[in-house]
């Protein structure tokens, strides 16, 4: 009974650390992606979304999308909820070679995404509509 349990907890343990190492791998991404990214829809073009680092001086605006992507596969999306208060969802990424990234989240009601990178400097991340 012991050893099975054993097997089963690193089985799982394993399965883990093999998704996790999986889901940060960056396969190319330009290092500037990894941060927090809020919409700058003033700035849409008809090809493309237009991002600015969270840290950026924005004009007034009721609220804005956004999200971050982290290094070590974590993906943080942030929304507009209820009453216009900020709603966070957490989930994961992986990249599928250097200009597309493939998002997916915890809670299963949210919808999975692509998000396909067109460019990426340190201030600026434009991706398609």
């Amino acid at each position: 009974m012991k050893i099975t349990k054993s097997l089963l907890l690193f089985s799982l343990l394993f399965f883990h650390v093999q998704t996790v190492q999986t889901m940060g791998s960056n396969n190319g991404l330009p290092k500037e992606i990894f941060r927090h990214w809020v919409h700058s829809y003033e700035e849409d073009t008809r090809e493309a979304k237009v991002f600015r680092p969270g840290n950026y001086n924005f004009p007034r605006s009721r609220g804005r999308f956004g999200f971050e992507i982290k290094e070590n596969g974590e993906f943080v999306q942030y929304g507009i909820g209820p009453a216009d208060r900020p709603a966070r969802i957490s989930g994961y990424w992986k990249a599928e070679g250097k200009d597309k990234i493939n998002v997916y989240f915890e809670d299963k009601e949210s919808a999975s995404y692509a998000i396909n990178i067109i460019s990426c400097t340190e201030d600026v991340l434009m991706i398609k509509k």
